[in-house]
């Protein structure tokens, strides 16, 4: 607020409003921030504690308190004896920079990911992976967070396992899908990334053959990439990986591992069948070879879907999963299950990498689940992503996208774009126009599916995106 006038003719450089959710302390910060490079300079004089705090009828703790922040930020100085000013290190608050970012052109897997993750590098998210802010606000209520923090385990290291409480609340959960094991049995980690990486540092070496379906999560292939290993694809079919494909592959280069998502795959939404599950599973005994099952979204999937942790019982597949994508981007917390011969090497592969996971994070994620609450917050994410789902397929069906499988369910789907379609001016232009974007070849480790786009269902029937869209996919469009 502008300095006004108050009852005792003394001027007040700013307001709080008591009914306010945000504490008065922090009103206070941002009030007093808002006119710093404008009305108050490098020099000026703050009002006394005693004297804004009366002004404001609020406690002087709550002034101080604010003040505190300010000094802690460079913003204010302290003189003993003479008070508080501007500090004249104090930065202007200037229009936010937009950080460099990559250009969709020289677009890659980490370079997509920085866009995602960075809201101010676009404005509709129609690409991201992640789900929108108001649908996992309530996901950890405040009753859960006032225990976290009276909670003694948050204040020393966890465990390398993972801290037991956690472990033995997965155990509980994981039972429920028919996935048995004991807790010392399950590795936690920094989501599902890490726990893919500890795998294959352990797993594989140098110039060892890796199977991954086309299309599929393309962090994991640059990954894999990265550790030197021959990637082959498998089609990804609507019911789970092409196994007469696959199974032509295991025979000529004897892979080591295979990663497969069998519920809600990303990018193209689908789920395994249980004839394709068990198919799968009857491959890696013939064959001798490893699968990694990624079940990051496996929690929205129905209860019927299979899990191939389930069916095997951990001889031959490592289970990792992750509470990020549903619980908060902010809880970087996953796991991992595997055979039991390889728990103490990836034990000390985690120990060189990161040392320990967070027992804050952890102490967070566990008490969600003993509270119900987690429970709860799957349930209504659920029916949330049915509506927007079937909302979703209409609005891009209407805007003249091509969606081919019926099947597709879940945060994602997997849009084809009409022949007519310039597929890289498109991109260009929906970079330049603020909307997360990205091409089907991108998640394709052969460069396929140059015409497909992923689509989140929460962002899909955007009216910015429609329109958007509509040129593009006309015929004999500007764009064609």
């Amino acid at each position: 607020m502008v300095k006004k006038q108050n009852s005792s003719g003394e001027m007040q450089l700013i307001t709080v409003n008591k009914n306010h959710a945000d504490a008065l302390s922090d009103q206070i910060c941002d009030e007093l921030l808002k006119l710093f490079g404008s009305r108050l300079h490098a020099g000026d004089r703050l009002p006394s504690v005693r004297q804004l705090a009366s002004q404001l009828g609020v406690s002087a703790w709550t002034v101080n308190e604010a003040y505190q922040r300010l000094m802690a930020r460079g913003m204010v100085t302290s003189h003993p004896g003479l008070g508080y000013f501007v500090s004249k290190l104090a930065p202007r608050l200037e229009s936010p920079r937009v950080a460099h970012r990559p250009k969709m052109g020289t677009m890659n897997a980490v370079g997509f990911v920085r866009n995602a993750i960075d809201p101010s590098s676009h404005a509709v998210s129609a690409s991201t992976g992640f789900l929108p802010r108001a649908w996992i606000n309530n996901a950890i209520p405040p009753a859960v967070m006032r225990k976290v923090l009276r909670d003694p385990v948050i204040t020393v290291p966890a465990p390398a396992h993972g801290l037991l409480e956690f472990r033995h609340q997965l155990t509980t959960k994981l039972s429920q899908a028919n996935i048995h094991v004991n807790p010392d049995q399950i590795v936690t980690t920094y989501g599902v990334t890490q726990a893919v990486s500890l795998i294959c540092q352990k797993v594989l070496q140098a110039g060892d053959c890796v199977v991954i379906e086309d299309p599929s999560y393309m962090v994991q292939q640059t990954q894999l990439r990265d550790l030197g290993v021959e990637l082959l694809a498998v089609p990804r079919r609507h019911d789970g990986p092409d196994l007469d494909v696959l199974e032509s592959i295991v025979q000529q280069f004897r892979p080591r591992i295979v990663f497969t998502q069998c519920t809600l795959h990303n990018p193209t939404g689908t789920t395994s069948s249980p004839a394709n599950c068990y198919g799968l599973l009857s491959l890696a005994e013939k064959y001798d070879f490893l699968i990694i099952e990624d079940d990051v979204f496996g929690d929205l999937a129905p209860k019927s879907a299979l899990k191939l942790a389930a069916l095997d019982a951990f001889r031959r597949v490592f289970y990792v999963s992750s509470f990020t994508k549903l619980l908060s981007p902010a809880v970087r917390v996953g796991f991992l299950i595997g055979p039991p011969t390889y728990t103490e090497g990836i034990l000390e592969q985690k120990i060189l990498s990161t040392l320990t996971g967070s027992s804050l994070l952890e102490a967070i994620v566990s008490h969600t689940l003993k509270s119900g609450s987690y429970g709860a917050h799957i349930n209504g994410l659920r029916r949330t992503l049915t509506k927007a789902h079937h909302s979703a397929r209409i609005a891009l069906l209407q805007a003249g996208v091509v969606i081919e499988s019926e099947a597709s369910d879940g945060l994602f789907i997997w849009g084809e774009l009409p022949s007519t379609t310039n597929v890289d001016y498109l991109m260009k232009e929906a970079d330049h126009n603020g909307i997360l974007l990205t091409k089907g070849s991108m998640f394709s480790p052969t460069g396929s599916f140059e015409r497909h786009l992923r689509f989140n269902v929460a962002h899909a029937a955007d009216p910015k995106l429609l329109e958007f869209l509509r040129p593009f996919t006309r015929p004999k469009s500007h764009a064609g």
